[in-house]
């Protein structure tokens, strides 16, 4: 099993909770990788802080009417990543995912680095799935390298795209990119772009009905979350932040809204800890995935 050569466990849970793999729906991992980190590095230590914070929490969603303890998840631990050989890493993320999409799982990776979404794709991919994406961010990482490298972070979408083909991928809180990736996505009638102005001119519930019937047509979705979507106020710690963000009052209700039965996964991705004062990034990560987590649960049900 892939699982069992590739997967470290860690001394810390999400949530603090010690769970039954065995009826879990929802499987975590921790992917410390930031291999292509081009700003501010860091992100290996994502996993270790988002779990250190995670119980420190309340159990409440923001938005959903649940509890943490509620949802059937098991945290399994670390993917062992492969310093330097970004290749190797998105090769055991994607074996690691295939196999627990097979076991019947939902995956949701804690970062490390964007990059690790294309790894999560190529498992899903695998087996046999080609998921809508639903990515909030606030790059749109489709150049198609950057400083040389085609697998990194600043490509993750343009890798994705040629890995899915023509899925409806909806961008949220999109609102940095150079003429190469703008182009790219305005030619691209699959892909559909709500930036923080169409919240401001819109409104969220109208970006949020936007956001359903552009998806209306997938079978399957899965949530790609750079914590750089989130205003630097409230997610200072991020590799590559960029000003006039999203609030935690706008995401948390988006993600509740949109997450649902056809979810296969999440990853949220790109805290760097050694950036982040107070911590405050990482516990906004932790409620982030929690968000997620119990929003698909109820649902589910």
């Amino acid at each position: 099993m892939y699982r069992e050569a590739y997967v470290i466990s860690s001394p810390l849970r999400f949530g603090g909770m010690e769970k039954s793999r065995q009826k879990a729906l929802i499987s975590i991992l921790g992917v410390p990788l930031d291999s292509t980190a081009s700003f501010r590095p860091g992100q290996r230590f994502g996993p270790l802080h988002v779990r250190a914070v995670s119980p420190e929490l309340e159990s409440n969603a923001y938005a959903a009417d649940g509890y943490l303890e509620e949802v059937p998840f098991f945290d399994e631990g670390d993917i062992a990543v492969s310093h330097g050989d970004v290749a190797e890493t998105l090769e055991r993320i994607s074996r690691v995912v295939q196999e627990l999409l097979a076991e019947g799982k939902r995956i949701a990776l804690v970062g490390g680095e964007h990059t690790i979404t294309v790894g999560a794709l190529k498992g899903a991919k695998a087996f046999g799935l080609r998921p809508c994406l639903v990515v909030l961010d606030a790059h749109l990482d489709l150049r198609d390298d950057y400083l040389g490298v085609r697998f990194g972070h600043a490509s993750t979408f343009r890798r994705a795209l040629e890995l899915l083909g023509e899925v409806p991928i909806v961008y949220i809180g999109s609102r940095a990119f150079v003429r190469e990736e703008i182009a790219l996505a305005k030619s691209r009638p699959n892909i559909m772009l709500l930036t923080p102005r169409s919240i401001e001119s819109l409104g969220l519930a109208n970006v949020i009905g936007s956001a359903r019937r552009a998806l209306s047509e997938c079978k399957k979705v899965y949530f790609s979350i750079d914590m750089d979507v989130y205003d630097p106020a409230y997610a200072p710690g991020v590799g590559n932040p960029e000003p006039s963000g999203l609030s935690p009052r706008e995401v948390l209700p988006l993600l509740s809204s949109l997450v649902d039965e056809r979810f296969i996964g999440v990853d949220v991705v790109e805290l760097s800890p050694p950036y982040d004062a107070g911590g405050v990034t990482a516990v906004l990560a932790a409620k982030t995935l929690q968000e997620v987590l119990i929003s698909f649960s109820i649902k589910a049900r």
